[in-house]
């Protein structure tokens, strides 16, 4: 039986101590090893979030962990104050108990703080899709439209695009529209 209690944790970027942004890049690394390069140097990838949320262990180290950031959003003709999420990760030691629909939810909780933000964005893989939907996102059919921070070049991705609605009802999404997100995406 699986009994370590873990604290949650909301911490803005500019607050991130060094020891804890190498604690989030080490997570990053563990979780996706195939990109241990890249998080070598960085525990984001795309737009620098405002926040951290992250889970720890009792000695203080990230096993989970998501950032994510305001933004507004060009969609249909109409700004969209939106959070993007990104670098959504749990270390592989602590995954399959429950530790990532906990982040969705104290997301959700801390969204609720922030009167602007109408909806939380992301896009993930085809695969992660219905974890996503299971913590309350909603796919749409909306592709975004962003600076591709690998290319160095507008790209519009049609790729699984989910929101969560926080502080505007879903039927005010403008569905099928493309999002421009005036920058990099999470």
């Amino acid at each position: 039986m699986w009994c370590v209690t873990l604290t949650a944790h909301v911490t803005p970027r500019a607050a991130l101590t060094p020891e804890l942004e190498a604690g989030l890049r080490s997570l990053l690394i563990a979780a996706y090893p195939h990109f241990a390069d890249f998080w070598a140097g960085t525990s984001y990838w795309g737009s620098e979030p405002e926040w951290h949320l992250w889970l720890a262990d009792p000695a203080g180290v990230p096993v989970a962990q998501m950032g994510f950031g305001r933004r507004v959003a060009e969609i249909g003709g109409r700004d969209v104050t939106i959070v993007g999420v990104g670098g959504v990760a749990t270390h592989p030691a602590f995954q399959r108990r429950g530790l990532g629909r906990r982040l969705l939810r104290d997301l959700h909780a801390f969204l609720q703080t922030l009167p602007d933000v109408e909806f939380a964005f992301l896009q993930c893989r085809e695969e992660v899709v219905p974890f996503y939907e299971s913590g309350g996102f909603v796919r749409v059919p909306n592709p975004a439209h962003y600076l591709d921070p690998d290319e160095d070049q507008w790209v519009t991705n049609a790729g699984p695009t989910l929101i969560l609605p926080v502080h505007a009802a879903l039927r005010d999404w403008p569905v099928g529209e493309r999002m421009n997100l005036r920058g990099w995406p999470w």
